[in-house]
């Protein structure tokens, strides 16, 4: 998961001036349904501004840190618009005045996507309403735009995705094991992914020791300034 510092880098301001304009919208419309048509009926909006989204990550998903070279990558609303699927399968409410709030949005990784859909689980104090404070939700989904969140899940050699706690009774292992399994961040392609890497890592960090080995038993400048390349080739 990667951290992205959604307070300065807003879409432009025109975007904004007309996702405000359908918000209020669907704050004047009475009639649940037809919020929800308003939704589809703008489905293109959020789509809008992807590649803005994406240059915050380099072109990665926010959640997988993976670059999608096949599939599509998702304007996905963290908080679902239509309806919030909770742990037992049932539909508390979704979270229609975030639909285009730009900062309700979270660029993901088709399979990512899929698996979460409209699953969005929260212990307490659950925003039901646009006069509702979100940031009183005490939320199960780790967040990409929430600055320790990413430190929250860790990689072991194997490729896996796991809880960075060890105490499976810690919220932040709960929250983390919740985003792991709901956005299926162990899924094979991934772990294969994430286990190539960590080998290639391990043996280049093996090359710059015995670089270093040899430098420190017969120093010279050609050694020293290859060894600066290599390390530089790990960021």
């Amino acid at each position: 998961m990667i951290f992205i510092d959604l307070d300065n880098n807003p879409p432009p301001q025109e975007w904004i001036d007309k996702a405000n304009k359908l918000t209020q919208q669907l704050i004047a419309e009475p009639n649940l349904q037809k919020k929800k048509q308003i939704i589809d009926d703008n489905a293109k909006v959020w789509g809008e501004i992807k590649k803005h989204l994406l240059s915050l990550s380099h072109q990665k998903c926010w959640y997988s840190e993976a670059k999608e070279k096949y599939s599509y990558y998702h304007v996905e609303h963290f908080r679902p618009k239509k309806q919030a699927i909770d742990d037992k399968g049932e539909d508390k409410g979704g979270y229609w005045w975030l639909a285009f709030y730009w900062r309700n949005y979270r660029i993901c990784g088709a399979v990512g996507n899929t698996k979460k859909g409209d699953r969005f689980l929260v212990r307490s104090h659950k925003a039901n309403s646009y006069t509702d404070s979100i940031d009183d939700e005490i939320i199960y989904f780790l967040d990409p735009t929430v600055i320790d969140d990413p430190l929250k899940i860790s990689f072991i050699d194997t490729g896996e995705a796991i809880p960075s706690s060890s105490n499976s009774a810690d919220w932040d292992y709960i929250r983390a094991n919740y985003t792991i399994t709901n956005l299926d961040l162990n899924c094979e392609p991934l772990v294969e992914g994430r286990k190539s890497l960590w080998t290639s890592i391990v043996l280049r960090i093996r090359e710059i020791q015995h670089l270093i080995n040899e430098n420190n038993a017969n120093p010279s400048a050609s050694k020293t300034a290859l060894i600066k390349e290599k390390i530089k080739e790990l960021r």
